[in-house]
């Protein structure tokens, strides 16, 4: 685990998506999971940092995808934390529905993902979150409803720190190439393509300097011009 920035860490070596420690005091926010099996590592580098994952108070699920959620009943079993996540989001997360499909691909993809490459459990969320509620970390961070990758992706904003959290409503390299630089998410992988660019236009209207995106290496300042520079 690495620091990003002062009270924001970024485990290293796990499965899937990244994964954000938010340090509170005494309690901690997990900002998404992984895939299934980071559990173990997560609470040794937790361990090691000089915390405990009883201390983890709140596990936020950006989205329902099995790269950010697979871990998450896991920890929250584990930890007996909070798991939130947007409203839109829930019956995806706990598997009461499937996620919507605008092709036969992307429902295979789907399929695939869910029922072959990973095996997701069903994770309860115990706080659903909507536009503009307050989560407790750094001195509170705002809720952001950024849809269109999914219907309830969300991004996280501390406003006083400049700082975003976008879960999949951005990357920061390519997830195929793995090539690095600021782009919008695949295509292939996201529900409403106009949705996706209409929520970086919400995100680049906000003051930010620091993006901790879902995938690549966090960007530590001029977040905001970087962000404004895709919508050209």
């Amino acid at each position: 685990m690495r620091q990003v920035v002062s009270d924001v860490y970024l485990f290293e070596g796990l499965r899937g998506a990244n994964v954000y420690l938010l340090l509170s005091n005494e309690a901690l926010t997990l900002v998404d999971s992984g895939t299934s099996g980071n559990a173990d590592s997560i609470a040794t580098q937790l361990e090691e940092a000089g915390h405990s994952l009883s201390q983890v108070h709140s596990i936020v699920l950006t989205h329902a995808h099995v790269d950010h959620v697979g871990s998450a009943a896991e920890l929250a079993r584990r930890s007996g934390a909070q798991v939130l996540a947007h409203r839109a989001e829930v019956p995806y997360i706990e598997q009461t529905q499937s996620m919507p499909s605008t092709s036969l691909f992307r429902r295979l993809m789907n399929w695939l993902s869910n029922r072959v490459l990973f095996t997701t459990s069903a994770c309860r969320v115990d706080r659903p979150l909507e536009e503009g509620d307050t989560i407790e970390a750094l001195g509170g961070t705002q809720v952001i409803h950024t849809p269109g990758h999914t219907p309830g992706s969300i991004s996280l904003y501390q406003p006083e720190r400049r700082i975003v959290f976008c879960g999949d409503a951005l990357f920061n390299a390519n997830p195929l190439t793995g090539s690095p630089g600021l782009r919008f998410p695949l295509p292939t992988a996201t529900l409403d393509g106009a949705q996706a660019r209409e929520s970086v236009a919400k995100l680049s209207a906000l003051d930010v300097d620091v993006l901790c995106c879902g995938h690549g290496e966090p960007i530590l300042s001029g977040a905001g011009e970087q962000i404004a520079a895709l919508l050209l």
